[in-house]
């Protein structure tokens, strides 16, 4: 990455933290229900039945009206395993059969119950649901530096829906993008669902 290309990244990243940080819990909570009415409403959602879900922290949009939805409907619910990628497994991602498999207590990142019959193959997964600082209107995302999600994206099935999740201000006119990001095909906020190249 060009040190010009890092630093642009960097200062979009920071800008959209302060700005998301400043939301009050309660802003949070109603953008986050809109977003997953959205959600539920696109054809795509309904007719997969695995469905890879981050689980939410902070003050991104929150995720445990979609996957109490998502179990309530008998879908296959899934959770990357962020914690053992950081302890060296490997992308990972974890079937929960309950919102008590989501871990929480003492983790920066709520985890899931990983048991070895949960671990399931990245392949399987029909859509997925992913978090984001900032999308902009080719589908490019700016994720938290960390590279996780383009890992795991980039072992998702051809076939595979990837919708990102984010608040009406981290839509952008356009990204710095590099060859190895994974672009979405639709953004979802409080506002609207926008397949990507739909933005208005």
């Amino acid at each position: 990455m060009s040190p010009n290309l890092s630093r642009e990244k960097q200062e979009i990243r920071e800008r959209m933290r302060a700005i998301r940080q400043a939301l009050s819990p309660e802003d949070v909570e109603r953008a986050s229900y809109k977003v997953a009415r959205f959600v539920l409403d696109q054809e795509e959602v309904g007719e997969s039945g695995t469905i890879c879900s981050y689980a939410s922290v902070g003050k991104e949009v929150q995720t445990r009206f979609l996957v109490r939805s998502f179990l309530r409907s008998g879908k296959r619910v899934i959770i990357p395993d962020w914690e053992g990628w950081c302890q060296g497994s490997g992308v990972r991602v974890v079937q929960i059969s309950s919102e008590e498999d989501i871990l929480t207590e003492g983790r920066i990142v709520p985890q899931p119950r990983v048991l070895e019959e949960s671990i399931i193959p990245v392949e399987e997964i029909e859509l997925f649901l992913v978090p984001g600082l900032a999308f902009d209107r080719s589908g490019n995302r700016l994720g938290m530096g960390g590279g996780y999600f383009d890992r795991l994206l980039k072992l998702a099935a051809p076939e595979a829906t990837l919708i990102g999740l984010g608040f009406e201000f981290q839509l952008l006119k356009s990204l710095p993008a590099e060859t190895h990001d994974v672009p979405v095909h639709k953004v979802v906020t409080s506002v609207a669902a926008r397949s990507c190249g739909d933005f208005s």
